[in-house]
């Protein structure tokens, strides 16, 4: 009966506490009521969870397939790591899941080099297709059907750029088009026609965006609807989010998310719902706080997940209010500290991203 009313930070720590509550407490997936911050921690074999919560850590086994490689993070959704694994001369692209060590690997797509690629579903769903983008002119789109046989990429070229440097960043699906970030500032829309027979037509609509000089741009979708957020570039000083009016296709901003919440890092940028009131309105950062308070060293139970605190310090993820209009944290549920900007705050040095 106590254990039905556990959390899941606190039901690991109950698993935790000595071997009889080991054994009383059956394992279970902890049910995340947000996504957590993961983190590839190099030479240690292992992947780190953060609760945004209460900074507790959690890690997981390195899939066995992934070990002595050095791998990146492309993209994240559906508690799902888009990945590049790199072994010597080796690239190949890969999905991850670090819940359950599944791997699904992607066909080859030499020789173009991706600067940014999404999915619309699971990898494991009939419906998941994966779009990448190119980061060198000519330019090109590539799409991979998950479902199909034999597995291939279908490529299609569009020359609005020339050979001018170009990046699509933080592209993200939202209802038959696919909206992508410009290095310029503009949103670019790719819509993708079915003309039978699996031939499809590629048409590219820009979609112009606020001008924000020395500003970082992020892209989500919301509901039905597509967010932009922006943040200032100098220790995130300013924060705004912008709303795209589907009629006249032009930005509209806003002051309040609602129940929503947004989770920010350099490969992703994921809207949600909000599971408890006190987590919506909010925008999470990949940065902390870090108090000098030793963790107590808890046994760990199993072998899959364990509460560890790596340096001994505990993590106090940060977020900006759209209430309050400033940064702070949560110790549990109550929310402390109060800035001004992200300056000062730490960061993981290591490849990381916001997990479902």
């Amino acid at each position: 009966m106590v254990m039905e009313h556990f959390r899941d930070v606190e039901f690991m720590n109950f698993r935790a506490t000595c071997k009889h509550c080991y054994l009383a407490a059956p394992l279970r997936r902890p049910q995340m009521s947000s996504p957590w911050l993961l983190v590839l921690r190099k030479n240690h074999d292992i992947i780190s969870l953060i609760d945004p919560m209460c900074g507790d850590e959690y890690v997981v086994k390195t899939p066995r397939e992934l070990l002595h490689s050095q791998c990146s993070i492309i993209c994240s959704r559906y508690g799902w790591l888009l990945m590049l694994n790199n072994r010597g001369h080796i690239h190949e692209l890969v999905f991850c899941n670090p819940f359950t060590g599944k791997i699904r690997k992607l066909p080859s797509a030499k020789p173009c080099s991706f600067g940014s690629l999404c999915f619309s579903a699971p990898p494991t769903s009939p419906d998941c297709i994966v779009v990448g983008f190119t980061t060198h002119g000519p330019y090109h789109v590539y799409i991979h059907f998950m479902s199909r046989e034999p597995p291939s990429w279908r490529r299609y070229r569009w020359d609005d750029y020339g050979n001018d440097p170009h990046s699509d960043l933080f592209p993200t699906f939202s209802g038959r088009s696919i909206y992508a970030l410009c290095n310029n500032g503009r949103v670019d829309a790719f819509s993708f026609s079915d003309r039978g027979k699996g031939d499809y037509s590629l048409k590219v609509v820009k979609v112009e965006a606020p001008t924000r000089p020395r500003a970082n741009f992020y892209l989500s979708k919301c509901d039905q609807h597509l967010l932009l957020v922006i943040v200032g570039e100098y220790g995130g000083e300013s924060v705004e989010v912008f709303k795209l009016n589907d009629s006249t296709k032009e930005w509209e901003k806003i002051n309040d998310l609602g129940k929503h919440m947004i989770y920010i890092s350099e490969t992703s940028c994921i809207c949600l719902d909000a599971k408890s009131p006190q987590m919506g309105n909010k925008i999470y950062f990949p940065r902390y706080h870090k108090n000098d308070t030793k963790a107590k060293s808890p046994q760990t139970g199993n072998n899959i997940y364990f509460p560890r605190l790596l340096d001994n310090s505990n993590t106090k993820i940060v977020f900006y209010s759209l209430e309050t209009r400033r940064y702070h944290t949560f110790d549990d549920k109550n929310i402390q500290e109060s800035c001004a900007d992200l300056l000062g705050m730490s960061q993981p040095c290591n490849p990381h991203t916001w997990i479902e």
